[in-house]
């Protein structure tokens, strides 16, 4: 028994000794095969390349892009990782640029490009990847539909919170503050304005500027995909002044009495050392808007501010206004 549990024994210890063997030589292969991979994937290989062309193009009245008909096929080097990237999956598409004197008129809508009048803009939209020996496609068919245009502002769309006593001094400013649009004119004719992505900014307590894209509209081309941006933001402090209420444009026989006199004006001002008085400010009802109103209460005109003030509040906000008649020796009736 004991010389038969001895052979057991040692017939387990080579078996393991065996597949330890066996999965060596596998793992060494597959090291072998990987390496093998990442060196031939890592060479140079002269090859021939399929490619889509979307060419933009400033054609007047024209889409301004267009996907090609045809396939471009070119014979380059490049190195193996590019190229198996360009056997699997779907065709790339090269976006090339041409100036409308490289575009001819075939019929209609129809226009042709030849590949060699091209060839730079090919091998600069190629970025470096492939090392062009050549083009086989002599020239390259698209179609460039009739489009209407029209100009039309940009909108910002903003999302700004700030820190406390902080404030934007003015609106947002955009450049370009409006845009060409192109499309089939029935579908302009819905558009008004375009709009940014939204701008999103918190904590601010400085000014902000940066770029932003335009929303895409669905079946409508812009001549600037992207607008810069920027807003001034200053600190602020809150006063108060006592200001009186004058009247304008009341005739030499009238006299128009404003009640109260005197209102309290709340304002915010970028912060500083400089003092305002009452005569720096300027608010005042007008002779033309009470005739109009129905009632005798009118909300008094801020008609002159300094510059550094950036919003008012008036308390109360409405006064009473009293007519009166002067007499031909200036006394009132």
């Amino acid at each position: 028994m004991a010389l038969e549990n001895g052979i057991s024994g040692g017939e387990k210890e080579s078996g393991w000794k065996d597949r330890k063997e066996w999965l060596m030589l596998l793992l060494s292969l597959l090291l072998a095969f990987i390496v093998w991979l990442i060196h031939s994937l890592s060479l140079q290989y002269s090859v021939f390349l399929e490619y889509n062309v979307e060419l933009n193009s400033t054609l007047q009245g024209r889409a301004r892009s267009s996907v090609s008909q045809d396939v471009l096929i070119v014979r380059g080097k490049s190195d193996g990782y590019y190229i198996l990237k360009q056997r699997i999956g779907r065709r790339k598409t090269l976006q090339v640029s041409a100036s409308q004197d490289n575009l001819r008129h075939r019929d209609g809508d129809d226009f042709y490009v030849l590949s060699e009048s091209i060839k730079s803009n090919i091998v600069e939209a190629l970025g470096g990847s492939v090392d062009l020996e050549f083009i086989v496609t002599d020239s390259l068919d698209f179609t460039f539909p009739r489009i209407t245009s029209k100009r039309v502002p940009v909108v910002p769309r903003s999302s700004v919170t700030f820190r406390p006593q902080y404030m934007s001094l003015g609106d947002m400013t955009i450049r370009p503050d409006s845009v060409d649009i192109y499309g089939d004119a029935r579908l302009l004719e819905t558009v008004d304005s375009v709009f940014t992505e939204t701008i999103s900014e918190k904590g601010v307590d400085g000014p902000i500027q940066g770029i932003c894209d335009i929303v895409p509209i669905r079946r409508v081309s812009y001549s600037e995909s992207a607008v810069y941006y920027s807003m001034n933001v200053v600190r602020y402090t809150e006063e108060s002044l006592t200001v009186p209420v004058t009247v304008t444009g009341v005739p030499e026989d009238k006299d128009l009495i404003v009640l109260p006199s005197t209102v309290t004006l709340t304002f915010k001002r970028v912060f500083s050392s400089l003092r305002y008085q009452p005569e720096d400010f300027v608010l005042a009802v007008d002779y033309a808007d009470f005739v109009r109103t129905i009632d005798s209460e009118l909300v008094p005109e801020l008609v002159y501010k300094p510059d550094g003030v950036m919003s008012c509040e008036i308390t109360p906000r409405y006064v009473d206004c009293i007519l009166l008649d002067r007499g031909s020796d200036g006394t009132e009736l």
